[in-house]
C-alpha cells in the first residue's frame, strides 16, 4: 500500500499531460481524433482517411488574469456604501498549431481557445484542401 501511495502522484502527473480532442468537419460531420500532449507541446490527429497529421503547439497568449472592483448598496436603518475587491482567474489562453503529414502533402491549422487551468477549449482546424473542422478539447 505505501509504494502505491509513492507513486501516485507521479502517474497523476503524467495522466494529466494528454488529453483527448474531438473533430467534426462542418460540411459532411466526418468525425476525426486528436490528442493533445500539454507535456510535449505536441498535437496528433488522426483523420477519418486513415492520414495521421502531427506538430508541436505554441501559445498565442497567456492565461488571464482580472483584477475588480465593485460597488454596494445596503444596510439596515441608513445606506451603507462598499467597495469589493474580486479577483477572477480564467485560465484561457490561445493556442496555434501547423500540423503535416509527412508522407503526404496534407497541412491542417489549429487555432484554439483553451483553459490551462481548467482544461477543456474549443477551435477551428482547415486543412490546405478545404476540409473545416469544429475542433473541441
Amino acid at each position: 500500500m505505501k509504494r502505491f501511495l509513492i507513486f501516485l502522484p507521479a502517474l497523476l502527473l503524467l495522466s494529466g499531460c494528454m488529453r483527448d480532442m474531438q473533430l467534426v468537419e462542418f460540411k459532411s460531420g466526418a468525425r476525426a481524433e486528436g490528442f493533445w500532449d500539454t507535456g510535449k507541446r505536441e498535437i496528433r490527429i488522426y483523420l477519418e482517411d486513415g492520414e495521421i497529421l502531427t506538430g508541436k503547439f505554441t501559445k498565442m497568449s497567456h492565461a488571464r488574469f482580472r483584477i475588480t472592483t465593485g460597488v454596494g448598496l445596503g444596510g439596515r436603518g441608513g445606506t451603507r456604501v462598499g467597495v469589493f475587491p474580486s479577483v477572477s482567474i480564467d485560465g484561457q489562453g490561445n493556442v496555434y498549431s501547423l500540423l503535416e503529414d509527412p508522407k503526404s502533402h496534407l497541412v491542417m491549422e489549429v487555432v484554439a481557445d483553451y483553459n490551462w487551468l481548467w482544461g477543456g477549449g474549443h477551435g477551428e482546424a482547415r486543412t490546405n484542401d478545404g476540409r473545416v473542422y469544429k475542433a473541441v478539447f
